[in-house]
C-alpha cells in the first residue's frame, strides 16, 4: 500500500486505529478511582465530579470543536486529540490531590472532546455518504475494542513500568499513528465541498434542531452507559474484587460492547433503524436491572447483555445524524455523541450521592432503567430519520 496514495477504506481504517488509541484510554478514570478515593479520601459523590466534569467539558466542547471541524479539511484534530488523551489519563492516577485530579480528567477529556467530531464526521466525508452505517460501525470498532481493552491496558502498564513511568510506554504507538495520519490523511474533506457558512450558535441551533430527537435517545443511552461504566468497578471492588479482577469484568463486558454495533448496524439497514433502535431500548432494561440485582458471573452475564444491547445502537443514531445534517457531520456527530455524552456524564455525581445515601445497588437499578425513557423520542421520529 502506499501511505501517500491511501484509498477512502485505508483511511478509514486509520481513522479507526485512531479511535482505539484515544479511546485506549477511556477506562482509566473507573479503573483507578477506587484508588483515588482510598488514597485521597474522596466520597462517591466527590469521584463523580470527576466524571461529571468530563462530561461537561465533553458537552460543551464537542459541539463547538464539530463547528470548527466542519470548516477545515485538515486532520488537525485526530492528531491533538489522542495526545491529549493519553496524558490526562495516563498521569491521572499520580495525582497528589482532588484538584490535579480534576485537571487530569479535564486533560483527558478535552483530548476526547477534540478527536470525536471530526474523527466521525471525517468517515462521511471520505466516504462520500456511500455505506455510512458500516463505516461507522468500523470506526466505532476502534472505540469499542479500546474501551474492552482499556481495563487491561490499565493495569498491565502500572504492573509493568508503573504508575510513574506508565505514560512513556503509552505515547509511543499514539506518536507512531499521528505520524502516518499525516501522512495517508492530507485532507479529510475536499476544499470546495459544503461546508457551514454561518456563525457557531446559529449552526448549533440549525443542525440540532434536525437531530434532537436523535439527541434524546443519545442522552438516556449515555446516563446508563457511563454511570454502569463509572460504577461497576466500585460495586466489584466493594465485595472484596481485586484490580485484576475489576479489569477482567469491564473487558468481558465491553468486548461484547465492540461486537454488537458490528451486527445491529446492518440488521438496522435491512429492518428499520427505528424499528431496531426501539427494541434494544427496551431489552437494555430487561438485562440490566437483573445485573444490578444478583451478584458474581451471573450479574456479568447480564451487564455483558444489556451493555451490548445499548452499544449497538450507537452506528444507528450516528448514522440518522449525519445524513439529516450532510452539510455538518461533525457538529451532527458531536451533538449526538458528545453533547449527549457530556449531560449524561454530568449525572455521574448526583448518582454518586444516591449510592452515598442509598446504596450503590440503588444507583445500578436506576441506571438500568434510564433506556426506557428514550422510546417516546424513538416513537415520534419523522420519516426522514428511518430508513
Amino acid at each position: 500500500m502506499n501511505v501517500r496514495n491511501a484509498r477512502p477504506p485505508e483511511q478509514i481504517a486509520l481513522l479507526s486505529v485512531l479511535h482505539f488509541l484515544n479511546d485506549i484510554h477511556i477506562s482509566f478514570l473507573p479503573t483507578f478511582v477506587p484508588e483515588l478515593v482510598r488514597r485521597l479520601g474522596l466520597s462517591l459523590a466527590e469521584a463523580g465530579a470527576l466524571n461529571s466534569l468530563a462530561g461537561l467539558i465533553t458537552m460543551l466542547g464537542q459541539p463547538l470543536f464539530g463547528y470548527w471541524s466542519d470548516r477545515t479539511e485538515r486532520p488537525w484534530y485526530i492528531i491533538a486529540g489522542p495526545v491529549l488523551a493519553c496524558l490526562g489519563a495516563t498521569l491521572l492516577p499520580l495525582s497528589p490531590n482532588y484538584g490535579v485530579a480534576l485537571f487530569l480528567a479535564g486533560l483527558w477529556s478535552i483530548g476526547s472532546a477534540i478527536f470525536h467530531p471530526q474523527g466521525s464526521g471525517g468517515v462521511g466525508h471520505l466516504c462520500g455518504g456511500s455505506n455510512l452505517s458500516s463505516y461507522i460501525a468500523l470506526f466505532g470498532l476502534g472505540g469499542m475494542l479500546a474501551a474492552a481493552a482499556s481495563p487491561l491496558y490499565a493495569v498491565t502498564l502500572v504492573r509493568v513500568m508503573g504508575l510513574q513511568w506508565m505514560w512513556t510506554v503509552a505515547i509511543v504507538p499514539v506518536a507512531a499513528a499521528i505520524s502516518l495520519a499525516l501522512v495517508m490523511i492530507p485532507k479529510l474533506r475536499d476544499p470546495g465541498g459544503v461546508t457551514l457558512t454561518t456563525g457557531v450558535f446559529r449552526s448549533f441551533s440549525d443542525v440540532f434542531g434536525r437531530v434532537w430527537r436523535v439527541w434524546l435517545v443519545s442522552v438516556f443511552r449515555s446516563v446508563s452507559e457511563q454511570g454502569i461504566r463509572f460504577f461497576l468497578p466500585v460495586v466489584v471492588a466493594s465485595r472484596g474484587g481485586s484490580l485484576e479482577k475489576i479489569g477482567g469484568v469491564l473487558f468481558v463486558i465491553m468486548l461484547s460492547a465492540a461486537i454488537s454495533p458490528l451486527v445491529f448496524s446492518r440488521v438496522a439497514e435491512r429492518f428499520g433503524r427505528d424499528k431496531i433502535l426501539a427494541r434494544l431500548l427496551a431489552a437494555a432494561p430487561l438485562l440490566l436491572v437483573p445485573a444490578a440485582l444478583t451478584e458474581g458471573w451471573l450479574s456479568v452475564a447480564f451487564y455483558t447483555l444489556g451493555y451490548g444491547a445499548l452499544t449497538a445502537t450507537e452506528p444507528i443514531t450516528n448514522a440518522m445524524a449525519q445524513e439529516a445534517a450532510p452539510h455538518a457531520r461533525a457538529m451532527a456527530s458531536s451533538i449526538i455523541m458528545g453533547f449527549a455524552f457530556g449531560l449524561g456524564g454530568l449525572f455521574t455525581a448526583p448518582l454518586g450521592a444516591v449510592a452515598d445515601s442509598f446504596g450503590l445497588h440503588v444507583t445500578m437499578v436506576i441506571l438500568g432503567i434510564a433506556p426506557v425513557f428514550a422510546l417516546p423520542a424513538v416513537l415520534s421520529f419523522p420519516p426522514q430519520n428511518r430508513r
